[in-house]
């Protein structure tokens, strides 16, 4: 096809292949409306057909509706997460390890869980503390990097039970694996573009990484919306400042693919962050630098541009103090 040959021309070239995040579905910003832009670019042929992942819906997969009407007749559905179902089915043993594996990630996500609560307290309430500044300063300090060295350590520990799982199961080289995997490369033949659904970001990850992880993207534009950007992440990061259960702190639930570099993704920030608390702004902030904390909302839409990223003018991320600014283009 005309478009394959001009991708992997740009490929051999040394350009990365274009990489758009957006935001939640709302807010203006349509699917086609992208897609119609990388045609006009030239990255994409007119007309060209389209895969889609969609497995962070789990039972809604493959419902080409739920992404874009216009693009239905385009779009090719990999529907990894009915195929890790058939894998599951067809291989006992290795959903047993895999089983074994996430009671063993909520154990950690749990002790993580009560750790980092009392650390990110104890910064809070050194926060409002009055006395000596040049103290507070440097208490302040030790009690943020206490959070730092949390975060490491658990994203740490979660690579290595994930390592340590596909190291024992020999993931690869087992049958109904493979047999999965090459299905899924058949449907991706003719297809110049990824595009990236949200939904639940754990189910999304597994099944990505479950059918190739980044060598799975590689080679064609990716679109990726909401969680589907969060994957695509070096550090997923949940939030949600105000949850029904009580108040929450954002936490470091995995490593995510390490395509889009340099960005912590906050999809619906302006919903699930305080954005008026400066004090818990600047400690999110402080925590991932010096990854960009961008503010996702629906409408928004970041792009790769060369080794950095340009923002629309209405894209905000938190600055250093906690303040909402507007992200322009970053390097």
């Amino acid at each position: 096809m005309r478009g394959s040959r001009r991708r992997r021309a740009t490929d051999d070239a040394g350009s990365p292949s274009p990489l758009v995040l957006l935001g939640p579905r709302g807010g203006g910003l349509a699917l086609r409306d992208v897609v119609g832009e990388l045609e006009a670019g030239g990255a994409l042929s007119p007309g060209a057909r389209i895969a889609a992942i969609t497995a962070g819906w789990r039972d809604r997969e493959a419902n080409e509706g739920l992404i874009d009407p216009r693009l239905a007749d385009r779009v090719v559905d990999l529907e990894l997460y009915r195929r890790s179902d058939r894998i599951a089915e067809a291989d006992a043993e290795l959903a047993r390890a895999h089983r074994e594996t996430r009671d063993r990630l909520r154990s950690l996500r749990r002790a993580y869980n009560l750790r980092l609560h009392g650390l990110v307290e104890a910064h809070r309430q050194l926060a409002e503390l009055r006395g000596d500044a040049s103290v507070l300063r440097a208490e302040r300090g030790e009690a943020l990097a206490a959070i730092r060295r949390l975060d490491a350590r658990h994203l740490d520990r979660v690579v290595e039970i994930r390592s340590e799982f596909e190291r024992r199961t020999t993931l690869p080289e087992r049958d109904a694996v493979r047999s999965q995997r090459r299905e899924v490369a058949a449907r991706l033949e003719g297809t110049e573009a990824i595009v990236l659904e949200g939904g639940h970001v754990g189910n999304l990850l597994s099944r990505l990484r479950l059918f190739g992880g980044r060598k799975l993207l590689d080679g064609r534009p990716v679109i990726a919306r909401s969680a589907g950007a969060m994957v695509l992440t070096e550090r997923v990061v949940l939030f949600h400042d105000r949850p029904p259960w009580g108040e929450g702190h954002p936490e470091v639930f995995d490593a995510g693919l390490g395509i889009a570099e340099g960005l912590v993704a906050l999809p619906h920030a302006s919903a699930r962050l305080a954005l008026d608390d400066r004090t818990r702004g600047a400690r999110l902030t402080a925590r991932f630098s010096p990854a960009s904390c961008v503010l996702l909302d629906p409408g928004h839409r970041i792009d790769r541009a060369g080794d950095g990223w340009s923002g629309g003018e209405d894209l905000e991320r938190l600055d250093a103090a906690g303040r909402r600014v507007p992200f322009r283009t970053a390097a």
